[in-house]
């Protein structure tokens, strides 16, 4: 009875340990990744009447939301020139690639041939430049220190840091933009690099908030997320504040913390301030 009873455990044994071998034994090994494979050879410009033609169009659809149609900046900086400053092979670079930690980002669904087609059409920006200098950069410098603007901007390390730095901003925007902005400072602001995913905030908006207890804060928006808000006032001080405290916040595009200088400067003074600021290039 003993051997009997060995045997039936001795085959139950078995078969528990066979069934429970064998998914094990048939568990399929994950599939692997298939690899992006990417062509990283060099984008050679296409120039012919036709390429420039596609060029425009797909310049117009993935670039000139930032660059302005004309390539002499908005949210992005001016591009007229680059290309013939870097050359055709890094220009290409950065319009398949991006810039790493920037706002400018990769383009790897251009193919080769229209990237080639954009990189023309890019050539032929700054043939003739959107808005002219006519100022006088010596008297621009004067207004700009005169003007206050040095306690907000920062120029080659000096200054305040509320509002973006000015170094380079000659070679970054366009007389056009840089005389528009002073006129509506709110109008065309800038958006943060990166964060694609989520979207990339508005840079220097102006927001209002007004507290339970009825404190009321202006000031351009440092961060935000889903439960707190940090603002900066006109006279540089930070509020870390809870949206669960606050009785409304609202955002008020079009208003900044920069003063209009349209009836704060003469015609003269603004063309000189121009003129200085667009001389504003950093290291050459």
């Amino acid at each position: 009875m003993n051997a009997i009873r060995c045997s039936w455990v001795g085959a139950l044994a078995a078969m528990v340990w066979g069934f429970g071998m064998a998914p094990l034994a048939a568990s399929p090994k994950p599939a692997a990744k298939p690899q992006v494979i990417r062509d990283m050879s060099p984008v050679v410009a296409r120039s012919s009447p036709a390429d420039l033609a596609v060029g425009k169009k797909l310049f117009e659809a993935n670039c000139s939301t930032c660059h302005g149609l004309d390539g002499a900046g908005g949210r992005g900086p001016d591009i007229q020139g680059v290309a013939m400053r870097l050359g055709d092979q890094p220009t290409g670079s950065i319009i398949r690639g991006g810039i790493p930690g920037t706002a400018m980002g990769a383009f790897w669904s251009l193919t080769l041939e229209e990237a080639g087609q954009v990189l023309g059409y890019v050539k032929t920006l700054g043939a003739s430049a959107t808005g002219t200098v006519t100022g006088d950069a010596a008297k621009g410098r004067a207004t700009y220190e005169k003007s206050g603007c040095a306690a907000c901007h920062i120029i080659s390390g000096e200054g305040g840091g509320i509002g973006p730095e000015l170094t380079r901003v000659g070679a970054m925007r366009g007389p056009g933009y840089l005389r528009a902005t002073l006129l509506t400072p709110g109008a065309e602001l800038p958006h943060e690099a990166g964060a694609m995913e989520r979207g990339r905030f508005t840079l220097y908006l102006f927001m209002h908030a007004v507290t339970k207890d009825g404190r009321a804060i202006d000031g351009m928006r440092v961060s935000e997320n889903s439960f707190t808000i940090v603002l900066q006032d006109a006279a540089g001080r930070f509020h870390a504040l809870r949206k669960l405290e606050l009785r409304e916040l609202k955002k008020e595009p079009g208003k900044s913390l920069m003063p209009s200088f349209k009836d704060r400067l003469s015609a003269a003074q603004l063309d000189n301030l121009v003129a200085y600021l667009a001389s504003l290039k950093g290291a050459q």
